[in-house]
């Protein structure tokens, strides 16, 4: 493999107020699409998912990071205590509530709150649940999204849809954490019996990563290399960030187009 040819790049920083907004918007764009759709029609970016269970998964989800951040108890313990607890018409609206207590929390928390977290990133407890809950929030509005379309939306018309707080920062920050936190955890979902690297670039920023996948691990570094790769994607912060978190099919492809596949079939981030 060559030198990487781009220096070390984080993602912009997006402040706390900024990710609190992300919820609030991305939860009002995912009600307004659960408010279209039959409750039981399947969601496709969702295997074996419909409306309901989309709805009830985000809402308990919020109200299960908000009971982290509180050092509660969570209210329900997994989706199907939610639907044997709240009725199916008032689900929406219940979503609502529950985002807007958790932005509540999120922002009258101290900073210094000793949350549990469930992995390491690097940021306090505050900041990692403003994050995970913004990112969260945003790919399950985008779920909502393509069943009230009868499609999957592109990038553009999920910016369209979320006001345009999808900005190239947050896709990036979205990125380094499906990137740099939860793709290298546990044993390499890659591997497929030969070592192999892959490029991920935003074309509209100057980021990007390098993939290394060995047996044991997969390995993520900050910039890219310009050959020597098997495969490169590359698309603009916001395709790559949800195409690779399986919402989205507008990443281009140069290289052995298996990997992506497999990409697509072995990453899927349940948190």
């Amino acid at each position: 493999m060559s030198d990487l040819t781009s220096a070390p790049s984080a993602p912009p920083a997006v402040s706390p107020d900024e990710f609190r907004t992300v919820i609030e918007v991305a939860t009002r764009a995912m009600f307004t699409a659960v408010l279209v759709a039959e409750s039981g029609a399947a969601v496709p970016t969702c295997p074996g998912w419909s409306v309901r269970h989309l709805t009830a998964h985000t809402g308990m989800v919020h109200r299960w990071a908000r009971a982290q951040i509180l050092g509660v108890e969570p209210p329900f313990a997994d989706d199907a205590a939610v639907l044997a607890r709240v009725r199916v018409p008032d689900l929406p609206v219940w979503l609502l509530d529950g985002a807007d207590a958790l932005v509540s929390t999120l922002r009258d928390a101290p900073e210094d709150v000793a949350a549990w977290v469930f992995m390491e990133t690097g940021r306090t407890p505050l900041e990692f649940w403003h994050r995970r809950q913004a990112h969260e929030t945003v790919v399950h509005a985008v779920d909502a999204m393509a069943v009230a379309r009868g499609s999957v939306p592109t990038a553009a018309e999920v910016t369209a849809a979320l006001g345009d707080v999808l900005t190239p920062g947050l896709a990036l920050d979205g990125l380094d954490e499906l990137l740099v936190r939860f793709a290298p955890r546990g044993r390499s979902k890659l591997w497929d019996g030969a070592p192999l690297t892959i490029a991920v670039v935003a074309d509209d920023t100057d980021a990007s990563w390098t993939l290394s996948v060995a047996e044991d691990a997969l390995t993520v570094t900050p910039g890219h290399a310009d050959v020597d790769v098997d495969a490169r994607w590359t698309g603009t912060a916001a395709q790559l960030y949800l195409g690779l978190w399986n919402r989205g099919e507008e990443i281009t492809v140069d290289g052995d187009p298996d990997l992506l596949h497999r990409w697509r079939s072995r990453h899927r981030v349940r948190m």
